[in-house]
């Protein structure tokens, strides 16, 4: 949920497994998803949430949710090679 978001955030403790990051790395290189496609994509999840939840969203929502898809999107974009 959107307070879950927030929540770990405050606490430090999204995690996302190294293996899990290298398969998507790996497909997203193998479909060629550039910089373009992550933007469309946070701007269509923060969106959908906003729509899906709107007595729920504010600035402070808007930053945990951009903050861990920035996270995950770097960690992804780390791991974008060819798969071994």
């Amino acid at each position: 949920t959107c307070e879950s978001a927030v929540q770990l955030r405050k606490a430090g403790k999204v995690t996302v497994r190294e293996s899990t990051l290298k398969k998507l790395g790996a497909v997203h290189f193998k479909y060629g998803v550039v910089n373009e496609h992550f933007e469309v994509t946070k701007f269509s999840l923060l969106e959908t949430i906003k729509e899906a939840v709107p007595e729920m969203w504010s600035p402070e929502m808007k930053s945990a949710w951009s903050e861990a898809y920035d996270q995950l999107v770097a960690a992804i974009k780390s791991e974008m090679k060819p798969s071994s």
